[in-house]
């Protein structure tokens, strides 16, 4: 889920790093985040970009769906809905209209450890964007028949999501296989029985915990530099109080002790075999030196179709159609995972223990080191080619929420140069220095190997096909047998 696409953003994210045209130091930036912090706590990042028309506002709450009671997971999603209802000087529908009449746009989104409100518009209407975004952050206002409309098209939006589509379900599942008793083991949208145990009076007061301005951050990528913004920022959340930091409590994932859990489906709507080799992994958010190890490692080894390990697999051998990995990461330790597609005639056993002696292979004797080479260029030319962009700065804002310091960031270019091989295959070795924690195998109907308690209905059936072929049934030798008693009895 967001784990992948997550990792996507910070990659594209990371791009930020350049050479500034005064300066020949590797670590010098065109672009230059400017931040400040008011009285109250609210932090405010600005990256000012000249050539930009419009203005995008980025306000990130340190809340999300790991952070819910345990009995009302989902909550904070319901709350993100909830935050478009409006408030007293912005009645219910009119954030939507005024935007619109702007010609810009909004969004938002919530994961296991953040909730995001976007607006996009021309740069002059920074000003409004402020004065929606502050507002409602103090004076949210929504009756409970609102409430309980929107809370059925959260049904819905599950329904559709994940009842609806096998594949996540499966998925859904797995999760929970992947984290046992850690908030991250139910997705963001929480199960159905979360959704309709969610009250009014329940979302208000998640409201009022965490909605506050020292666990938000405001980022506005635009033509403006600090000076500018910092002024009419003071002016719209200045009066908005502090209070009490809430404390994430949540449950840590116990030990597995060597235990794999493997999941199995025969799914009638697949035309593939799906594997996924899920390995606990730590996040590394607060270590930028070993995020970057962890990032060319992976590209290293799935970066393209040119990679050593995905010609030999996928086009010589033709064991798999596809192979990849991810690294997936939050305020906790999420994990790394394999990924093979295989066509249905193709053998899960034979791919997987391909696959698994290449990673031996690779941890005894290092990387490819075509492919390392080619994967740190890679990341430096994507970087190259980015800087006159606004969707990577945008999603550099994103990185900021996510946990990772405006500093480290900017020393992307010089984190990436200064991997050597040999970091990237320890990251590789710590990935798997324990079992994996999963292993799920989703394969097309008729293609799952039969397993011992798919016998026992098999066994019957062919018992009572025999009986059938030599020209007596189950019934008939049952009632032969009730008129043989009766016979006896007279």
């Amino acid at each position: 889920m967001r784990y992948f696409l997550a990792l996507c953003l910070f990659l594209c994210s990371g791009l930020l790093v350049a050479k500034e045209a005064k300066q020949a130091d590797s670590n010098s930036i065109k672009i230059v985040p400017q931040k400040a912090t008011l009285s109250s706590g609210i932090r405010l990042i600005v990256f000012k970009n000249p050539i930009l028309p419009s203005v995008t506002v980025w306000t990130g709450y340190d809340v999300g769906t790991a952070d819910d009671p345990v009995d009302l997971v989902g909550l904070s999603h319901m709350l993100e809905h909830m935050m478009f209802k409006g408030t007293p000087s912005y009645p219910e529908g009119s954030i939507d209209s005024i935007i619109n009449q702007l010609g810009g746009e909004l969004n938002a989104f919530t994961n296991f450890d953040y909730t995001v409100y976007t607006f996009s518009a021309p740069a002059q209407y920074l000003e409004k964007i402020f004065d929606i975004e502050a507002d409602r952050m103090s004076n949210l206002n929504f009756s409970k028949e609102s409430f309980l409309a929107e809370q059925k098209v959260v049904i819905e939006e599950r329904q559709m999501r994940i009842g609806n589509h096998p594949l996540r379900t499966a998925s859904e599942v797995c999760r929970r296989a992947q984290f046992m008793a850690h908030p991250y083991g139910v997705y963001p949208i929480g199960y159905e029985g979360h959704i309709r145990s969610y009250t009014y009076e329940a979302l208000m007061a998640h409201y009022k915990k965490h909605y506050v301005p020292n666990n938000a951050t405001v980022i506005v990528v635009g033509p403006f530099d600090l000076s500018y913004v910092l002024p009419i920022f003071e002016k719209k959340f200045g009066s908005i109080s502090s209070k009490p930091s809430p404390a994430r409590k949540r449950m840590p994932e116990p030990n597995r002790e060597g235990l794999t859990t493997t999941v199995e489906q025969e799914n009638p709507r697949a035309e593939n075999i799906y594997i996924e080799i899920f390995y606990k992994a730590p996040t590394l958010v607060k270590k930028p030196e070993d995020f970057q190890k962890m990032q060319v490692m992976l590209s290293s080894l799935f970066g393209s179709e040119s990679r050593a390990l995905y010609k030999e697999m996928v086009k010589e051998k033709r064991l798999a159609l596809d192979v990849s990995g991810s690294y997936t990461y939050g305020k906790d330790d999420m994990g790394f995972s394999f990924r093979l597609q295989l066509s249905p005639d193709m053998d899960v056993d034979v791919a997987e223990a391909f696959l698994f002696e290449q990673l031996q292979l690779i941890l005894q004797n290092g990387l490819n080191e075509n492919d390392f080479k080619a994967a740190k260029q890679e990341k430096l030319n994507e970087f190259a080619f980015a800087m006159d962009g606004e969707d990577f700065l945008v999603s550099m804002a994103e990185s900021i929420i996510e946990g990772f310091s405006v500093e480290d960031i900017t020393r992307y270019e010089q984190l990436v140069s200064d991997v050597t091989i040999e970091q990237a295959r320890e990251m590789l070795e710590l990935v798997l220095s324990s079992q994996p924690i999963m292993i799920a195998r989703n394969y097309p109907k008729g293609k799952m190997p039969a397993r011992n308690y798919h016998k026992i209905g098999q066994k019957i059936e062919k018992k009572e096909t025999e009986k059938k072929a030599l020209g007596f049934s189950t019934k008939k030798t049952n009632k032969r047998v009730k008129k043989a008693k009766e016979e006896k009895v007279e």
